[in-house]
């Protein structure tokens, strides 16, 4: 299939309150939303085949779609950073 140009613009919204320091929710994205822009002769249908199968592959678009476990492993200078709990206070 032939295709001219294809642009993707990927857009997230969140409260920055806890930023602020303020009271929020988790400072997860509360949606992403992908616009994806094609240019093709090929037929609508074939195209929207295409980006059917583009988002069941897109592993980006999977993740975000589903529960996935974050870990953090942080170093400084080669050495591992253990997480610092709330109520541990820096010596």
């Amino acid at each position: 299939m032939e295709i001219q140009d294809a642009a993707v613009d990927v857009r997230g919204s969140f409260s920055p309150a806890e930023k602020f320091g303020l009271e929020a929710p988790v400072g997860a994205f509360d949606e992403v939303a992908v616009t994806l822009e094609v240019r093709s002769p090929a037929p609508v249908q074939q195209v929207r085949r295409l980006v059917a199968h583009a988002e069941r592959g897109c592993h980006s678009s999977q993740s975000l779609q589903a529960q996935v476990p974050v870990r953090l492993l942080a170093r400084l200078d080669g050495d591992d950073l253990e997480p610092q709990h709330p109520t541990t206070e820096e010596p």
